[in-house]
């Protein structure tokens, strides 16, 4: 009995230290692999590593976790946490049509100036432009030609006029060295595919916008007899339509997945004019830094000067961006979060990368890449089911950005195998 009971009590012992020992062996085993991956691509001192339990925020491993690093296109994980909280995945973007008080006379003629009025909806865009660029849904330009119809107009006397007045005037951010504009069109609250004409850049978007419209009237047989111009609208004038976007959640995939500059600067301004009265990029960071505040990020552990990431002054750390992103999976909203952002070996700028490993339709992340700086930012699964956090931010010149990369998939793809 005594032999019994004492092998009972020992077993019991054993099992208690196994529990106990387990989560540091785990650990153990994650820093190890991470610490390998590392050292095997000469990574070491050029990055900052934090990954965490989802659920408990146990740190699993940390290398250089606060240290500020240029995050590149990271930034846009807290543009678009940021835009999630306040405006709700449900959110759109507007585009209004204003029309003169007096209406048209008995043959159909409208006398004065019509107006297009931009809110920042980066989505803006002409069906042609839609279908064989954007390849994804988007407001329509072509929606405000059937309000005038439906007034019965016939012919404008009068101007198509844009109005941008929502955003200032700024077209780029002024961090932004003139190789980094080429990665974002011209910024304006009244922005017409992307900033585009035929492929180019426009300087100035709204009177872009304008003729547009003017062209898509005629075309449908509504006469302008004034050129497209940019302007205000005037008091005393009615709002006869407006276009909205596709709901933020959708927005948001649209700029995550692929990385779109003119996406996050356009929110990042959008915010600005939102919460802080001044539709300027740097109204949008003073929003985005306040729920980085909120959500626990101290104020040391970054700095912004957009919403997309080209500037290199924007600043954060590993163990910044792991909290925000635990943050996010706490929220109601966290599905529009995680499905906005790009899946390994499926879609957006991880759609080449960790094919063929258990990381393959299982991690989800953010991508950030300039001359210097290559990161990695997400979730992933492991092989026992737990919900991981992951922050890879490496900088370093003449950084090779493939050799990064590679680093980066290890990474994630050992965490997918991973046990903790």
């Amino acid at each position: 009995m005594k032999i019994r009971r004492f092998a009972a009590t020992l077993a019991a012992a054993l099992a208690g230290a196994a529990l106990l020992a387990a989560p540091a062996s785990a650990t153990t085993s994650v820093a190890g692999g991470i610490n390998g991956i590392l050292a095997r691509y000469g990574l070491s001192g050029s990055s900052g590593v934090r990954v965490i339990d989802a659920d408990s925020g146990r740190q699993l491993y940390a290398r250089n976790a606060a240290r500020l690093f240029t995050p590149a296109s990271n930034t846009k994980i807290v543009t678009s946490a940021t835009a999630l909280a306040r405006w709700g995945p449900d959110y759109h973007f507007r585009t209004e049509l204003y029309v003169p008080p007096d209406p048209p006379d008995t043959g159909g003629v409208l006398r004065g100036d019509i107006y297009l009025k931009g809110f920042g909806d980066p989505t803006l865009s002409t069906s042609s432009y839609r279908r064989n660029v954007l390849h994804r849904p988007a407001a329509d330009l072509g929606d405000f030609v059937p309000a005038l119809k439906a007034m019965g107009v016939t012919r404008i006397v009068g101007h198509v006029v844009g109005d941008e007045s929502y955003f200032d005037t700024r077209r780029k951010v002024s961090s932004w060295s003139a190789g980094d504009w080429a990665w974002c069109g011209p910024l304006s609250a009244l922005s017409l595919n992307r900033g585009t004409v035929d492929g180019q850049r426009t300087g100035n978007p709204p009177q872009t916008a304008a003729a547009r419209l003017t062209g898509l009237l005629e075309d449908a047989g509504i006469k302008v007899s004034g050129r497209p111009m940019a302007g205000r609208v005037p008091s005393g004038w009615l709002l006869r339509y407006t276009e909205y976007s596709p709901p933020l959640s959708r927005v948001l995939a649209a700029m995550n997945k692929p990385s779109d500059n003119f996406y996050a600067e356009m929110i990042a301004k959008g915010l600005g004019a939102a919460f802080r009265g001044a539709g300027t990029t740097v109204a949008g960071t003073k929003v985005v830094a306040a729920f980085l505040t909120e959500s626990g990020v101290a104020a040391g552990q970054f700095r912004l000067y957009d919403g997309s990431g080209l500037s290199h002054g924007n600043k954060l750390t590993p163990a910044g961006v792991s909290r925000l992103l635990r943050v996010m999976a706490g929220r109601s909203d966290y599905p529009a979060y995680w499905a906005s952002l790009s899946v390994a070996g499926r879609d957006g700028t991880l759609v080449r990368r960790m094919r063929g490993t258990s990381a393959q339709g299982n991690v989800h992340a953010k991508t950030g890449t300039l001359t210097g700086s290559s990161c990695l930012s997400g979730y992933v699964t492991t092989a026992n089911g737990r919900h991981v956090i992951f922050s890879i931010l490496m900088n370093r010149s003449g950084l090779n950005i493939a050799t990064a990369h590679a680093a980066q998939d290890a990474i994630a793809v050992s965490l997918s195998r991973a046990r903790p």
